[in-house]
């Protein structure tokens, strides 16, 4: 090793091999590359003022090191074979958080596109006015939530060039528009005071002129360092985790006790209702008005018959809803003269649910349903409808586990079916117990919503989701979700076999300056991470969480939200009532406007979201065969209906499943179009759905025609177009997918005119 005093490094040190000479400026930390043979600049990163003088500095064949004195910072560059290593640390203890920006990726002549992994994955012309637009003006990106996977790409002329964040944490990317043809990015990294080891990275590697060759990079580096866990070994240790191959994911509304469906004459019930005190007495004015309409009208409207049964469900839940006194004269089956016969408080919540409830029915057994088959989304009736229609494998999720509190004879039709069927449930935030419109998963007690906020640097506590209460430190989170899980599993009747926990894989990490837990976002991260094994292992749960950022791939079996994730979150013309963009609220609960109701979607989230010539599968590329992905079920496969056709293709292109909000109702209306996505979709993912995607490439000058490939099994061509296209002599129809068997003849084809 040499070594070069203060002041007597070079200002351009020049590394090479067989593949590519690499300079890099020691004052202003501009790289640039040159390929053997080839005159063409790689431009690494741009030129920046302000570094300080060089010390220290030392190289080492292909290895380069120096230390900025005035800014703490120790660099050090290597370069390996087609990679170059970059490595930072700063070793000054303070309280501060110094900022250090590099790379910085300007406008070159080599430079053609951007490619990203923002949710699935988008590919960024520099000249795109439209998405110059949008990354430039959406602000700093955070690299663990704004970024799905921990690295970007640059499209050059004939190849790609792959950046890797080997320190994830505490960086952000800023785009910035700077001439109509020009679109830059520049990356920081924050030295959080919490870290004992203050360090950021890079892993830099030149690639093939293939759109989707810096997710295959990246895959690689995932194998490299063993981060990587393939859906098979997940299988072995959750056999379960195998119904998730050929399943369309389905959120079921309706979950209250009793439906509008489950009475099977309004106007006798309603009659019958109005003259019995034991139920009439309890009833607000509303519901009164409702069923006194009942009986005076030739029909109930859904609206009335909604008012009424959500009234009556409320009183089913209810500890005193039976008095004695009250129940003489009606006789009780032998399930029901035991449930009656204990006392309430001993009772879990299923058994006073199924109590109150077989009380009801005999009162009203010829109006009424069997108890048996109460319930709308999660129901008998639906689940039924589900096996008659030949969809055998789906993922069910409940609003809560509250659902199935109240229909267990449903979770257990739904597990004898072969389906997987679970709650929502999450741990990001924590609100006072006397909260206003709280919800449950945000309960816990007053001393860990006095004591497990997160601490922002400034001594404040992180406020929780929409600013309610605070955001819950997952290092303490734990013993109160081994709590609730425990609790909740205890009480089924029928277990669940799969389990939802929103945020965990989203990316939004924190840094937690409590002095009781401190944590960095590593920390956080881990914690999140442990407590999804924790409910996957202890009670052999198939686990999900929102997003499916790259962090969480190893321990996820599927993951909602990265085929089309959250779109125009505080959009006010998504959120004006006036606004034909409007999404809808969270009314009705038995089928809530905001998932149901579809609306069209705004042009430039068109653009951005769903046209095919801007989207590339490169979380499949890397994951396709690790983790099950979808839609964020704000964005379900129903919801826009001017995207719908489009992205059904892009499912299937993918091999990803469809994301549906279902209730009877909602059931009836898509069937035709459901079974008929399904019974394309559900064989070839059973087949392929834990294969790599070994490719994906353009065939059509305009990108309107794609291709992907998962070993050697299938090959999947999608036509987005509206005229028939001819590739190597096959047919591929306008708006269609054609599945073609490798080393064989056989072809599907599904369109979606």
């Amino acid at each position: 090793m040499s070594a070069i005093g203060v002041g007597a490094a070079p200002e351009t040190v020049r590394l090479n091999n067989s593949i590519w000479t690499v300079d890099i400026a020691t004052q202003s930390l501009a790289v640039n590359a040159y390929l053997v043979g080839s005159e063409t600049v790689v431009p690494i990163s741009s030129a920046q003022p302000g570094f300080g003088d060089v010390a220290e500095f030392a190289q080492d064949d292909n290895a380069i090191s120096w230390r900025i004195a005035d800014r703490f910072l120790n660099v050090r560059f290597e370069l390996i074979g087609e990679s170059l290593s970059v490595k930072f640390v700063h070793d000054k203890q303070t309280r501060d958080t110094p900022d250090l920006t590099w790379p910085v990726i300007e406008d070159s002549e080599s430079l053609r596109a951007y490619i990203l992994p923002l949710f699935e994955g988008s590919y960024v012309p520099k000249d795109d006015a439209t998405w110059q637009d949008f990354l430039s003006e959406r602000g700093p990106i955070n690299t663990t939530a704004g970024l799905s996977m921990p690295f970007w790409g640059l499209e050059l002329t004939d190849r790609t060039l792959t950046y890797i964040l080997t320190h994830p944490f505490n960086n952000r990317i800023r785009f910035n528009k700077t001439t109509s043809s020009a679109l830059g990015m520049a990356v920081s990294h924050t030295f959080t005071p919490n870290w004992e080891q203050k360090r950021y990275g890079l892993h830099i590697s030149l690639g093939a002129a293939s759109p989707v060759a810096p997710a295959k990079q990246y895959r690689h580096w995932l194998k490299q360092n063993a981060e990587f866990v393939s859906f098979a070994e997940k299988v072995e240790k959750t056999p379960e985790a195998e119904k998730l191959l050929g399943a369309a994911h389905v959120y079921l509304w309706g979950g209250k006790l009793l439906s509008e469906h489950d009475v099977t004459d309004w106007k006798a019930f309603a009659a019958r209702l109005i003259g019995d005190t034991r139920i009439w007495t309890q009833l607000n004015a509303e519901t009164r008005e409702a069923l006194q309409e009942i009986v005076q009208s030739d029909y109930a409207s859904k609206y009335i018959r909604r008012v009424v049964s959500r009234a009556i469900s409320e009183q089913l839940e209810k500890q005193d809803f039976y008095d004695p006194a009250l129940w003489t004269e009606v006789p009780f089956t032998s399930e029901t003269e035991k449930l009656i016969s204990r006392d309430v408080s001993t009772l879990s919540f299923p058994e006073l649910y199924r109590r109150n409830c077989l009380l009801f029915h005999t009162a009203f057994s010829d109006l009424l349903r069997h108890p048996d088959t109460w319930g709308d989304g999660l129901s008998l009736k639906l689940l039924e409808q589900f096996a008659e229609n030949r969809l055998d494998r789906l993922w069910l999720g409940a609003d809560s586990w509250q659902d199935g509190f109240r229909h267990p004879t449903a979770v257990a039709k739904a597990k004898a079916l072969g389906y997987l069927v679970g709650p929502y449930d999450s741990y990001h935030s924590i609100h006072h117990p006397e909260e206003k419109d709280t919800w449950e998963t945000a309960q816990f007690d007053l001393s860990l919503y006095e004591t497990g906020a997160i601490v922002n640097a400034d001594g404040t506590k992180s406020r929780g989701f929409k600013k309610k209460g605070y955001h819950l430190s997952p290092l303490v989170a734990q013993p109160y979700v081994e709590n609730r899980v425990n609790g909740i599993v205890a009480q089924m009747p029928s277990d669940f076999n799969t389990w939802f926990i929103d945020c965990d894989a989203y990316g939004e990490l924190y840094d937690d300056y409590s002095a009781t837990h401190p944590a960095t976002q590593l920390d956080d991260m881990n914690a999140r991470l442990a407590r999804i094994a924790w409910i996957r292992d202890t009670h052999n749960m198939v686990v999900g969480s929102e997003g499916g950022a790259a962090y969480s791939a190893s321990v996820l079996h599927f993951a909602h939200g990265m085929t089309v994730p959250v779109i125009g979150w505080g959009d006010p013309d998504m959120k004006s009532k006036t606004s034909p963009y409007y999404v809808g609220g969270y009314w009705p609960p038995e089928s809530p406007a905001i998932h149901i109701k579809q609306v069209p979607l705004k042009p430039n989230y068109l653009y951005h979201y769903y046209d095919p010539r801007f989207r590339l599968p490169l979380y499949q590329i890397v994951f396709h065969d690790s983790v099950i992905t979808t839609h964020h079920w704000g964005s379900g496969s129903l919801k826009f209906e001017n995207a719908i056709e489009t992205l059904a293709l892009l499912e299937l292109l993918y091999n990803v499943p469809p994301l549906y909000h279902l209730n009877m109702e909602e059931f009836s209306k898509h069937k035709a179009w459901i079974k008929r996505h399904y019974t394309f979709f559900s064989p070839l993912h059973r087949q392929i759905g834990g294969q790599a995607m070994t490719d994906f490439e353009w065939l059509s000058e305009d990108k309107l025609v794609q291709r992907t490939e998962f070993g050697d099994t299938v090959e999947l061509f999608a036509n987005f177009g509206t005229d028939t296209f001819e590739y190597e002599g096959l047919v591929i129809p306008a708006r269609s997918v054609i599945a073609r068997w490798i080393g064989t003849s056989e072809i599907e084809a599904f369109s979606v005119e």
